[in-house]
């Protein structure tokens, strides 16, 4: 029987609720340090439900279960809650309920719900009660369920840790440091100790990566930030006598990833904590239980972090060069393949690009799990394929490639729509309106303090006139040679606090328009974009967008009656520059070659 081990699991953790006095639980997807991507040791809400896409929330009671995630999981997570007990919530669909009103109708007099407090943040805790908190009994367990019921759950992530270097960061550890507390001080000046939760920005603060989740080159660990000494909480055996030399060089004491408990408790009474608002409720409450003084405040590190230096983002540029040869290199193989009749899956196609991605000696590995989806998986937003679901390509209809790796130098993440050969008239005029989407935002020039919720319309304007939309975010920043998805700017329709940031030179951002036909095919074309300076009028200075990532977009499935002269003229003057910085990098004459005809002008 379909997902037996899952109704098992929730069989567990409802015993488990019984024994606290507890009528609902709430799961998130999440971890201490509020990660977007989880190391398996806190993939708890996986473990309960079955459902492996990176978003979603899972609530259960005594009878009742249910899952709330997005629209880019819809289709995935209906899939896999099949046969389990939960029930899928459509966030952003008119007629789903919230946590918080399906939780009134599913309790009666008892309304005791529970959570985790290390899993947990006041941030998340807001948005799913929405003010409706007094109707309920909201209680912090004081310990994991999962450690007791999860028997075969993987220990603590505690990979080896490494130095990036100054001339690749472009700025010293000390000078972030110092930074940060400056920056700090100007929100709180009361506050004394500033703590980084957040796993990318401890990485991105002290120059080091690691390698405790998938994909996501950092460390699982706590940075607090003083005016003379900082101090990182993290596994001790992790680091290495030269880590340990860099740190002590940085002013910088290490202690045991749990030893922020008693650090708090042995905090001289005048120290305030200064805590950023996704901070876990299990530290908050150990400052409220030895009390403390704290306060929470407007974080400034993601804005410091997202600003490139010269030197990331001439990392970025060189990464971007890496990447092009082996997309290159892949898609002509690719080519090759399906002409002469080769059977290759969506596995197939991964396991081709890695390969060549690999023979790169500066590659890290990849930046996430490639999304491969031929045909009606290529509508799966973030579909990833299985030995199981893996579609065989024929040479017809598109092929939606979605990936990106970490090099030495900087991070990549890039999607192709490709045609296998022939397509319908549906598909040409979809991967059309997405060119004319993706054209259109990476051409626009903006006044100072533009955000993203106002550029969003410039990729959707096209295809809104045509009757389509999409459903993600148009674009989200790129960490340098740090997580694939980086904030707080972002490019969306939707007004958010990331979609309030105004745009600032030296900020990367994606630009990933799309459509999705269910059961048919999908589209989506995306580069990474650099924010530079474009000059100053009577009206303030401007910005544009310069592309970043150098790969030719397939001008087979485009209908160029649907593209003006400007946009025609935007596409060949893109592919000159890939042909320019691509060219010399490409060794056999046969890549070249494929590249010039990839790249002719329309």
């Amino acid at each position: 029987m379909k997902n037996k081990h899952i109704r098992v699991n929730v069989r567990s953790l409802r015993q488990w609720m019984e024994e606290e006095r507890l009528d609902a639980f709430i799961v998130p997807s999440i971890d201490p340090h509020n990660s977007e991507y989880l190391a398996d040791h806190w993939k708890t809400r996986q473990w309960i439900t079955g459902f492996t896409g990176s978003a979603g929330t899972a609530v259960i009671t005594a009878k009742g279960a249910a899952l709330w995630t997005d629209s880019r999981y819809f289709l995935q997570a209906e899939e896999q809650l099949e046969g389990t007990p939960f029930e899928l919530m459509r966030e952003g669909v008119p007629q789903t309920p919230s946590i918080a009103d399906w939780l009134d109708q599913q309790l009666t007099d008892e309304r005791r719900v529970g959570y985790y407090g290390e899993l947990m943040t006041q941030e998340l805790l807001d948005d799913i009660f929405g003010g409706h908190e007094q109707d309920f009994i909201l209680k912090a367990t004081e310990g994991d369920p999962f450690r007791y019921i999860w028997h075969d759950r993987p220990g603590m992530p505690a990979g080896t840790v490494t130095i990036v270097p100054d001339d690749i960061a472009g700025m010293p550890a000390e000078a972030k440091l110092r930074k940060i507390f400056e920056m700090g001080r100007e929100a709180c000046p009361e506050a004394t100790i500033f703590v980084l939760n957040d796993l990318s920005e401890i990485a991105w603060a002290l120059n080091l990566r690691g390698c405790d989740i998938q994909y996501n080159p950092v460390f699982v660990g706590y940075l607090m930030v003083s005016r003379q000494r900082s101090t990182l909480f993290t596994d001790l055996d992790r680091l290495s006598p030269e880590i340990r030399a860099y740190l002590g060089r940085i002013s910088v004491s290490v202690k045991r990833y749990k030893g922020w408990k008693n650090f708090i408790e042995d905090a001289a009474h005048g120290e305030v904590f200064a805590f950023p608002r996704t901070m876990n409720l299990c530290m908050v409450k150990q400052c409220r239980t030895y009390r403390m003084n704290y306060r929470f405040i407007d974080w400034q590190v993601p804005l410091l972090r997202a600003v490139k230096t010269p030197a990331e983002q001439a990392g970025f540029r060189r990464a971007m060069e890496l990447d092009g040869v082996a997309m290159v290199r892949f898609l002509r193989r690719l080519e090759i393949a399906l002409a002469a009749g080769e059977s290759i899956t969506e596995t197939g196609v991964d396991e081709l690009l890695t390969a060549l991605r690999a023979e790169e000696p500066e590659f890290k590995g990849l930046s996430f799990a490639t999304i491969a989806g031929y045909g009606p998986h290529g509508a799966i937003v973030h579909y990833e394929a299985t030995p199981e679901s893996a579609a065989l390509l024929r040479p017809e209809g598109l092929l939606l490639l979605d990936s990106g790796a970490h090099y030495s130098c900087g991070t990549t993440d890039i999607t192709r729509t490709i045609a296998l050969g022939p397509v319908s008239q549906e598909e040409r005029r979809a991967y059309t309106l997405v060119l004319k989407g993706h054209i259109a935002l990476s051409r626009c020039r903006f006044p100072q303090g533009t955000t993203g919720i106002q550029l969003d319309l410039a990729a959707r304007y096209a295809m809104w006139q045509a009757g389509y939309d999409y459903g993600h975010g148009t674009g989200h920043g790129v960490g340098c040679r740090l997580c694939v998805h980086e904030g707080p700017q972002q490019i969306r329709k939707n007004l958010r606090a990331c979609t309030a940031v105004p745009f600032l030179p030296g900020m990367t951002i994606t630009d990933e328009p799309g459509i999705y036909v269910a059961g048919h095919f999908g589209v989506r074309i995306e580069n990474t974009l650099l924010t530079v300076e474009d000059g100053e009028t009577d009206y303030g200075r401007f910005y544009r967008f310069e592309p970043l990532t150098l790969c030719p977009i397939d001008t087979a499935p485009v209908d160029l009656t649907m593209l003006s002269a400007e946009e025609i003229k935007w596409l060949n003057d893109y592919h000159a520059t890939v042909r320019r910085r691509l060219e010399p990098l490409l060794a056999d004459p046969a890549d070249k070659a494929w590249l010039h005809k990839a790249t002719m002008p329309l």
